[in-house]
């Protein structure tokens, strides 16, 4: 990989999930129904702590020989990280990189790699590509994170006549003020310059609570992964 990217170290490597590969993302319905969530999975779910704890001792080794200047996960969860925790020779990882928003705002997670050291990384911070129309009316009735009747309030509070204050820039901020990092995606240069603009205003407690307010009880709030079968990550 370094060679291929014509680099000499690479800053941050990050294990992408807990979870497996898998043989085929061409599943057939009918199949995991009869043999369930880890039919086309390419190893065992019995071997699924050894094979994380083989592959963080090898970004260890990465680590130690210069190779990469951090090291990190991705979608772990707090039982993914403790059982991680017993057979690391390197800890805290510096990342934990996982779907954040108000509707799925991970608290327990967050408190819990704020404890260990773990920064906390969000991604659809802005609620992402994967919710479907269905999934938006029963979330939102039928709006987008963007446009939720909370976030909107909040921009116009927070802006006034001037500033101008987005939906986008009060979702970037309720992460930052969390000491959550974001990895907002955008082509367009004028939504990065927007996105980076955030320093100029706090949100208040107030306004912080009424956005956690919009959490949604369980998983039903998560919009990423859908139509993966182990999306709900509740495995060893």
């Amino acid at each position: 990989s370094l060679s291929r990217l014509d680099v000499e170290y690479i800053d941050l490597w990050l294990m992408h999930w807990p979870g497996p590969a898998w043989k085929t993302m061409h599943r057939k319905k009918e199949v995991m129904e009869k043999e369930g969530p880890w039919a086309y999975a390419s190893i065992s779910q019995d071997d699924m702590v050894s094979v994380r704890a083989e592959t963080w001792r090898a970004m260890e080794d990465a680590l130690r020989e210069g190779k990469v200047r951090s090291i990190g996960v991705s979608n772990f969860t707090v039982q993914h990280l403790e059982t991680l925790k017993q057979s690391a020779t390197i800890w805290p990882p510096a990342v934990n990189q996982v779907e954040c928003h108000p509707l799925y705002p991970q608290e327990e997670l967050r408190q819990y790699c704020e404890k260990e050291g773990i920064l906390l990384q969000a991604y659809a911070a802005l609620g992402g590509q994967d919710g479907t129309k269905a999934k938006w009316k029963d979330l939102l009735g039928g709006k987008k994170l963007l446009e939720a009747p909370t976030v909107l309030s909040i921009a116009e509070e927070v802006g006034g006549d001037d500033d101008g204050v987005t939906p986008a820039q009060v979702l970037l901020k309720w992460a930052l003020q969390r000491k959550c990092a974001i990895t907002p995606k955008t082509s367009s240069r004028e939504r990065m310059v927007e996105n980076a603009n955030i320093f100029n205003f706090e949100l208040t407690d107030a306004q912080m609570m009424r956005l956690e307010k919009m959490q949604v009880p369980g998983e039903a709030g998560r919009l990423c992964w859908r139509t993966d079968p182990l999306r709900l990550l509740d495995f060893e």
